[in-house]
C-alpha cells in the first residue's frame, strides 16, 4: 500500500510517495517507515538546482534520481535512522539524515525530524545549517560531521574552520543542541573543539 508525506509547514496536498507504515501502536509507528522510499522537501537540494526546487524529491532506494544534469545533483537519504522521544510526548520521533551532493564536492546536509500522523509519515523541522553564531565563527561553511541522540536532545557535530585551515580538512568540529518544543530549537551553548577522531 502506499503512502503519503505530509510536510507539516506546508499547506499544499501530500503527494505519493512509496513508503508504508504499519499497524503498530502510536509509540513505535514512526519506527514502521523505511525513510529511504519517503518522498523528501524539495529543499533538500536547493543549493545545488539551477531552476527552483521542485516541491518534493522521489526517492527510491534511499537515493533519488538525477535531479539537474549540470550539477549531477542527487539527493540521498542515510539509511541509519536515529529514534528519540524527542518532544516528552510518549512516541519516539525519527532523526533523518539528507545529502544532496552535486558538482565536484558539493554537498548540502539536511538534518530531519520526522513523526507519524495517523498513517502519513510528517515532517516535523529540518536543520540545513547551525546557528548564526556558529557559521560566522567557521572561517569556511561549516557540514554536518555527526548526529546522535542522547536521551530527549539531538546533538550535531557541524565542521569548524579555523583561520589557516585547508578547504579539505578543518581542524575543529561544533556540538550544537537541540530540543524539540514547537519546531527544533537549539539549547545551551555550542561547544568547539579539536575534531575527534
Amino acid at each position: 500500500m502506499a503512502g503519503l508525506v505530509a510536510v507539516a509547514s506546508d499547506a499544499q496536498p501530500t503527494r505519493p510517495a512509496d513508503a508504508t507504515v504499519g499497524d503498530d501502536a502510536a509509540s513505535d509507528a514512526v519506527r514502521a517507515v523505511d525513510f529511504t522510499a519517503v518522498a523528501q522537501p524539495g529543499s533538500a537540494c536547493a543549493d545545488a538546482l539551477s531552476a527552483a526546487s521542485p516541491r518534493l524529491i522521489p526517492v527510491e532506494g534511499g537515493a533519488s534520481k538525477l535531479l539537474d544534469d549540470s550539477s549531477f545533483a542527487q539527493l540521498e537519504i542515510d539509511s541509519e535512522v536515529l529514534y528519540a522521544d524527542l518532544d516528552d510526548d510518549g512516541s519516539d520521533e525519527a532523526v533523518v539524515r539528507a545529502v544532496c551532493t552535486y558538482g565536484a564536492n558539493g554537498a548540502q546536509d539536511t538534518v530531519q525530524v520526522w513523526t507519524v500522523n495517523g498513517r502519513l509519515p510528517m515532517l516535523i523541522d529540518t536543520i540545513s545549517s547551525p546557528p548564526a553564531e556558529v557559521a560566522d565563527d567557521s572561517e569556511l561553511p561549516p557540514s554536518v560531521l555527526g548526529v546522535e541522540v542522547d536521551g530527549g536532545q539531538l546533538l550535531i557535530t557541524f565542521s569548524h574552520y579555523a583561520d589557516d585551515d585547508p578547504n579539505c580538512c578543518p581542524t575543529q568540529q561544533t556540538v550544537v543542541t537541540y530540543e524539540l518544543d514547537a519546531g527544533v530549537e537549539v539549547v545551551g551553548d555550542p561547544d568547539t573543539g579539536p575534531i575527534e577522531q
